[in-house]
């Protein structure tokens, strides 16, 4: 897998031309231009490498490698500088840095070092996720791509790409958007991807409340992040419910009255079914992908969060898994990203440096027993078209009973409790 690399620097026109002269050899690179900003790219997501500037307003490199030392003690840490003196050098060198650079940088001599702590994509996992992207074929998008890997959201499954490509043809409208998320997902992580495709890099994401731009105040509210240069041009609203549409539509109106450049996303959060929302929302609605559809992004978020806790706390051997560990963590039904980093945390952390053990897993998760060996797929599977069959019937409008009843073959169920001891659709599936 190829590594990431963070690149920081508070001109921001460097930090571009570093990470375009990465990504031209392959690697997979993200940018900030704030220290602040940096630190919080780290608590959520783990890099490989960090490239930084030593001279910056607010926190200098040392400090910025300090607080990065505390969330990574062994970090391959590269300072780069112009303006450094014989005791800062001391400084940086009594904190480990791994390595520091002087300002013009040598390319060669850059990319040389910079390949002894990363590895490039292969050209394999360069056009993976763009043909991962292209297959539209449940969609109406014509061959629509993404400008690149999202980092903060998992797209790792084919609903969250079609997902991510719906948003990303919204950000370039001028149209505010209507999103229905359940209970616990990631609308955040998705419009932080958006901010940075359409250009705000790492500026911050502003969130509003509907009852806080309720009022003769809520356009100027809108104004001032549109004309803060330090704030992203992506706002977040979050609706208390379906019925708080109407009044953002009035919202949605007064702003294309007041033409600004913000792009506006209306969130509802349920753990409810979405029919309601799709009814009031229309082609303007889009709806976020129940994380227990997307099996993909669930060992995404598992290994990334696995990752992030155990360099953290730095105990590399417990984020290694066991096959039963791995069924037990996949197996399980979670509810949300936020319950994997937090179940995540709390097993690396009840562990000394040794692996994670299934006895362990399964206590943190509640589960009883863990089925034989030779059973799991076919458990596996029996989960996943459980969850299928739920989401179609939702999508069409028509009970379990009644989905079940018109597939092809003797499936029928007379409630949805007997999904799960319904037999595979294609039995031949569990003994491959």
């Amino acid at each position: 897998m190829a590594s990431r690399i963070l690149v920081l620097d508070d001109e921001e026109n460097y930090a571009a031309m570093l990470q375009e002269l990465l990504r031209e050899y392959k690697y997979r690179v993200d940018m900030a231009t704030r220290p602040e900003r940096a630190i919080s790219l780290l608590e959520e997501i783990p890099y490989d490498l960090v490239i930084s500037d030593y001279k910056m307003p607010v926190m200098d490199g040392a400090d910025f490698l300090k607080r990065a030392r505390e969330l990574y003690p062994n970090l391959p840490f590269i300072l780069v500088s112009g303006l450094m003196n014989t005791p800062e050098l001391v400084k940086v060198a009594n904190m480990s840095v791994t390595l520091v650079m002087e300002k013009p940088l040598d390319t060669a001599s850059f990319l040389q070092h910079v390949s002894r702590f990363s590895e490039p994509m292969t050209d394999e996992e360069r056009s993976a996720y763009v043909q991962q992207s292209e297959r539209n074929d449940e969609t109406q998008l014509t061959a629509v791509g993404l400008p690149e890997e999202p980092r903060f959201i998992s797209a790792a499954s084919n609903p969250s790409v079609r997902f991510m490509q719906e948003l990303w043809v919204w950000a370039q409208s001028s149209e505010p958007c209507y999103l229905f998320e359940p209970l616990g997902g990631e609308a955040d992580l998705a419009l932080k991807d958006i901010s940075a495709w359409m250009g705000n890099h790492d500026k911050p994401l502003q969130s509003f409340t509907m009852d806080e731009l309720v009022g003769d105040g809520s356009i100027s509210k809108l104004n001032a992040v549109a004309e803060d240069p330090e704030s992203s041009q992506v706002v977040l609203v979050r609706l208390d419910s379906v019925e708080q549409i109407d009044a953002a539509k009035i919202l949605a109106v007064q702003m294309l009255e007041k033409p600004m450049s913000l792009a506006v996303a209306f969130v509802v959060s349920s753990t409810g079914d979405d029919a309601e929302f799709v009814a009031a929302t229309g082609s303007s609605g889009l709806v976020l992908p129940v994380l227990s559809e997307r099996p993909a992004d669930i060992a995404n978020y598992i290994c990334r969060f696995l990752r992030i806790a155990s360099e953290r706390m730095d105990k590399p051997k417990v984020a290694k898994l066991s096959a039963d560990v791995v069924y037990a963590l996949l197996a399980y039904s979670w509810s949300s990203y936020r319950e994997i980093q937090e179940v995540v945390t709390q097993l690396i952390g009840d562990k000394q440096d040794v692996h994670l053990d299934d006895a362990a897993v399964c206590g943190r998760l509640n589960v009883a027993q863990m089925p034989a060996p030779s059973e799991r797929l076919a458990a596996l599977l029996s989960q996943s078209q459980t969850q299928y069959i739920q989401a179609q019937s939702r999508k069409n409008g028509v009970t379990v009973e009644e989905f079940t009843a018109s597939l092809d073959g003797n499936f029928a169920v007379d409630s949805v409790e007997s999904l799960s001891d319904m037999p595979l659709l294609d039995e031949n599936l569990a003994t491959l």
